[in-house]
């Protein structure tokens, strides 16, 4: 009996190993099993959802974020050389950064792709410039396009212009800066006077054809910027002030070769119109400045300023033939032909001042 009990006590025991193997054993299956499961699952998310390295959320595009990598993605981008990327608060409280004496505000609409921000062209707000540029003289005779240009130039580097007449209907409709004292924090600075030059580094030269210049400036005279008068008004103040308006025009190329000794940069009002992208890029490497082909793009597409007179090319080309007698003509292309001239022997560069509105109006002659 004691015999039988001891037999059946081993056995107990035994029996008590194997459940006790056989549970421990079908336990790390299943937690092999869950753990390959999440491992999975895991894979899939991941896989599923980019990493932060890589991913721009609306988090990430925070104006308040300093992470290197945000930057990174801006130079990437082509907004800016990394080497000279500087943070800056901007005077509305927003951050933006710095390139060289260039600023631009981070704009979270660009962020995409490369055919959404082409289609999505925005106005810049225009900044002084946080460092000292060299003063640059805007100089042209009055209607030859200084105010348009001065728009185009803004919308390009984000700088602001200013000018030595301080007009206020051009300062509360796009130039803010009209009447900056400090003539250091804005790109280029309007005259039409000889008489500003001692205060210039550096002088952009603008030139348009005479025929319009002188039409634009009388209209200029009456009804201001973007403004139209009656055809016989216009004719009496072109009579009256002809011959005077057409020295100061043919005097203003002769004074900046003469009496200017610093760099100038000849721009023609025609060819800004028909090649706006190589003037612009000639312009952004006169003044030293960092202008990305985008920047070019977004200006090309926002040329038009507040003050840009448009008209009919058929009813400009009647006017100008009401406006200018044949002898008024020949003495405008004489003009033409020798400021054409001065500027061959003085810069060597080849203009063509008469254009295609010399053409037309001469037909014949």
């Amino acid at each position: 009996m004691f015999l039988n009990a001891t037999r059946n006590f081993k056995l107990y025991i035994a029996l008590f190993l194997i459940i006790s193997v056989s549970i421990r054993f079908y336990t790390n299956i299943v937690e092999n099993g869950e753990n390959h499961a999440y491992q999975s699952v895991r894979s899939k998310l991941t896989l599923q959802q980019p990493s932060k390295e890589r991913h721009i959320s609306s988090s990430d595009r925070s104006m308040e974020t300093k992470n290197i990598s945000d930057k990174t993605n801006i130079f990437l981008r082509g907004e800016t050389n990394m080497s000279e990327l500087t943070d800056i608060r901007l005077n509305d409280g927003s951050k933006g950064f710095k390139y060289g004496a260039q600023f631009q505000k981070f704009n979270t609409s660009r962020i995409g792709n490369s055919k959404t921000e082409a289609d999505n062209c925005t106005k810049k707000e225009v900044l002084l410039s946080q460092t000292n540029l060299p003063i640059t003289g805007l100089v042209s005779f009055p209607g030859s396009g200084n105010t348009w240009t001065r728009h185009l130039i803004q919308q390009m580097t984000g700088i602001g212009t200013s000018s030595v007449y301080c007009d206020g209907s051009l300062k509360v409709r796009g130039f803010p800066h009209e009447c900056q004292h400090d003539m250091t924090k804005t790109v280029v600075v309007k005259t039409h006077e000889t008489r500003h030059f001692n205060m210039f580094t550096k002088i952009v030269l603008l030139l348009r054809n005479p025929y319009d210049a002188l039409l634009s400036f009388a209209n200029f005279k009456t009804a201001g910027h973007t403004g139209h008068i009656p055809e016989k008004v216009l004719i009496k103040a072109s009579n009256r002030s002809f011959e005077l308006w057409l020295r100061k025009y043919v005097n203003l190329t002769r004074s900046t070769i003469k009496a200017f000794k610093g760099p100038v940069h000849v721009i023609q009002y025609e060819t800004l119109q028909t090649n706006m992208s190589r003037e612009l890029k000639k312009l952004a490497s006169f003044f030293d400045l960092n202008i990305s082909d985008r920047d070019i793009e977004c200006t090309v597409k926002l040329q038009e300023g507040n003050f840009h007179r448009l008209t009919n090319e058929k009813q400009h080309v009647e006017l100008l033939r009401a406006v200018y007698s044949k002898e008024k003509l020949l003495r405008l292309r004489e003009a033409a032909r020798y400021s054409e001239k001065m500027l061959k022997d003085a810069y060597n560069i080849d203009i063509d001042l008469g254009g295609h509105t010399e053409k037309i109006l001469l037909q014949g002659f």
